[in-house]
């Protein structure tokens, strides 16, 4: 759901055909774990807030990823506009908003920034096309672009190296994930791990996993953000403490295909 508020005049409000690249950036995306949220545009300032999904109003765990996933579209969607996001993360669920992006200086798009605004028009789109199997190689550039420094990607069925996912074929079973039904031995599957498992940690994952979908996509790879297998707490401590070296939170599986 998208609410704009009248614009208006001058150097502190975004343009008309600004308004359009934000309002293309919350188009829906087809995926187990889809971005979703409620945007207020005003000023050059973006508000998000989750769609409530406890019968209290409080935002679950999957709400928050789904947050953190829009939040990762409309950054780099202004980007591509020129502008440099500053993102502000309230600590509790239900703040109104619990993310702000504040457009706070110029900053040309630079090449990269463009080729992801590019890849993430076409996953709305459903025009995304893998290209081949995923190589370890391709593997690697897309958990190195899905983490952020508050949140980062480990190779969840197969090991590490040097702290960087050596995926070969076939994958390693995971114990945790029986009742996950993804191609774990043909596919790699990231996990996105915090250090903690407070909103804006669940917020900062859903970003993570949606640079890692743009990222695969420049990649010639597609991907799929699932959050079901880690619904709740306990489940995300175990599988931590199964694939991340240094015992995070899992909040996320982006699952690598083709």
């Amino acid at each position: 759901m998208v609410t704009t508020h009248p614009a208006r005049t001058g150097a502190t409000s975004w343009t008309p055909a600004e308004l359009g690249v934000l309002l293309q950036a919350v188009e829906p995306v087809p995926d187990p774990a889809p971005p979703a949220g409620s945007v207020t545009v005003h000023d050059r300032v973006v508000d998000v807030v989750p769609l409530a999904g406890a019968p209290d109003g409080t935002p679950g765990h999957a709400d928050l990823v789904a947050v953190g996933r829009l939040v990762a579209g409309l950054e780099i969607a202004v980007r591509s506009l020129g502008w440099e996001p500053e993102r502000d993360t309230a600590d509790d669920a239900r703040a109104d908003p619990l993310v702000r992006l504040t457009a706070t200086r110029r900053r040309p798009a630079i090449p990269a920034a463009l080729a992801m605004h590019r890849v993430d028009r076409r996953l709305r789109e459903g025009r995304l096309v893998g290209t081949g199997s995923p190589d370890a190689a391709q593997v690697v550039d897309v958990a190195r672009g899905g983490s952020t420094t508050r949140a980062w990607c480990v190779l969840a069925n197969g090991p590490s190296q040097g702290g960087a996912p050596s995926w070969h074929s076939p994958g390693t079973p995971v114990p945790e994930a029986a009742s996950i039904r993804l191609p774990w031995t043909r596919d790699p599957v990231l996990a996105v791990c915090t250090h903690d498992d407070e909103p804006a940690d669940h917020v900062a994952a859903g970003i993570a996993a949606h640079r890692a979908v743009v990222t695969a996509g420049l990649r010639g790879l597609l991907a799929a953000v699932h959050t079901a297998g880690v619904a709740e707490p306990a489940d995300r401590v175990a599988w931590g403490h199964r694939v991340d070296p240094g015992h995070g939170r899992v909040q996320a599986l982006v699952h690598l295909h083709t």
